[in-house]
């Protein structure tokens, strides 16, 4: 008789290998052996019954619930198209299905591709194969991770006796918190491999996000601008240094009754080339909040500001602009030092672009046309020994910190032209 590991058994089963280890540290897989840290388990083995749920005659059918939390807002069906039992359930779901009852597979694969992970990071293949996949699929990827996302609590039920709690457990064991180790074995680790992962650090609730490579300073820059940004009186969500590769950004929302929403579901059809206007057009009451976002983003040289990166906040009926996150593409991260030296000879020429046209430096002109100034929106009362003092805080170095130092002093001073 043969063996096979427990990732082994847990791939045959469609269940995670940490799921597998509980099963055979409970005794309840027989003829398991152990050898070291890892199980041996006999190659004709049946999977174990599972007694935390009831069977679901409708998984077998290829029939999925959508859930907020543990109650059915929609039923997904074999082709992913999702028929909604209440798509009023709350104000975050009617933001979702603004009121209509179903939804065409290509609605429903929009909604995923928004909340699973990007086909555009650079560590994506090493995540595809953790997921046992050997090419990106929106609705395969939400599939293993059940399209949980910590932004709300929808996510995908494969029976309706289902509950968030076992499958999140599953979901962050087997794709979120392990690595392979040499001998082919999944153990747990806190780090995982080059991902975003959720967590608490110090007491807060947040993402843990680690350096994609030890060539980029995006944990840097991230702590930077959040130091920065609350010089200038722009709300950001505080960033902290777990370790040297790993920068923690703290959440800032009560996870019990409050709800975040990325601004690119307030959009429905196609937008203007002026993603501000756009901006403004959809929710004109942030004027304010959105002007100082393109500012702080533009003396912060920001390279990732899209409408999945900024966000309002939900409480019961009202709702709010949420503060901003995921800075850490900012401030020459990725930048070579003749890059560097050419930027901050010409800054209005290096400006990053926001939207589909226009530099943010056209944008801060376009808000001081439209305001009659710039005066009151931040704080421009900072100086060469506060900004250096940011920098070397978030251990900024080199050529790095010379030139974000540069930057930083003549971009603040573009805009106190127009105070």
């Amino acid at each position: 008789m043969g063996y096979i590991s427990a990732k082994q058994a847990a791939e045959s089963w469609g269940i995670s290998d940490r799921r597998v280890r509980t099963l055979c540290t409970e005794g309840k897989i027989p003829g398991v052996a152990r050898l070291g840290k890892s199980y041996q388990i006999p190659a004709n083995a049946k999977k174990p019954a599972d007694g935390r749920e009831r069977p679901d005659k409708s998984a077998a059918d290829g029939i999925r619930y959508l859930k907020w939390d543990n109650a059915v807002v929609g039923v997904i069906g074999k082709n992913n198209a999702v028929s909604f039992t209440d798509p009023k359930f709350n104000e975050v779901v009617a933001l979702y299905t603004r009121g209509e009852s179903k939804w065409p597979p290509e609605t429903f694969h929009d909604f995923l591709a928004e909340r699973v992970v990007s086909r555009g990071r650079r560590d994506i293949e090493r995540i595809l194969f953790r997921m046992g996949l050997s090419g990106y699929d929106v609705f395969r990827i939400a599939e293993i991770t059940r399209g949980i996302h910590p932004k709300d609590l929808l996510w995908i039920a494969r029976s309706k006796n289902e509950r968030l709690d076992a499958a999140m457990t599953d979901v962050f064991s087997s794709v979120f918190l392990q690595r392979i180790d040499m001998a082919g074995e999944s153990v747990d680790t806190p780090e995982g491999y080059n991902i975003k992962r959720y967590g608490v650090f110090e007491g807060r609730y947040g993402i843990y996000k680690r350096r994609i490579s030890p060539l980029s300073t995006d944990v840097e820059s991230e702590i930077a601008v959040s130091l920065l940004a609350d010089q200038l009186g722009v709300p950001v969500c505080p960033a902290l240094r777990a370790d040297k590769d790993t920068v923690f950004s703290t959440f800032l929302y009560d996870f019990s009754k409050e709800y975040i929403v990325h601004f690119r579901r307030l959009f429905d059809g196609a937008r203007s080339d002026n993603e501000y206007q756009n901006l403004v057009g959809i929710r004109p009451q942030y004027r304010d909040d959105i002007a100082r976002m393109i500012l702080l983003d533009f003396v912060t040289r920001q390279d990732d500001r899209h409408l999945s990166n900024m966000a309002i906040k939900i409480n019961g009926g009202s709702e709010s602009f949420y503060a901003l996150y995921d800075n850490g593409r900012s401030l020459f991260y990725e930048d070579t030092e003749d890059m560097v030296s050419r930027a901050v000879r010409e800054p209005a020429l290096y400006a990053t672009t926001f939207g589909y046209s226009g530099t943010y430096w056209d944008y801060v002109r376009e808000l001081a046309r439209e305001r009659g100034g710039l005066d009151g929106l931040i704080n421009l009362d900072i100086g060469a020994a506060e900004v250096g003092a940011i920098l070397t805080k978030a251990d900024f170095t080199g050529y790095r910190f010379d030139g974000a130092l540069e930057w930083i002093l003549k971009t603040l001073e573009m805009v106190r032209s127009f105070a």
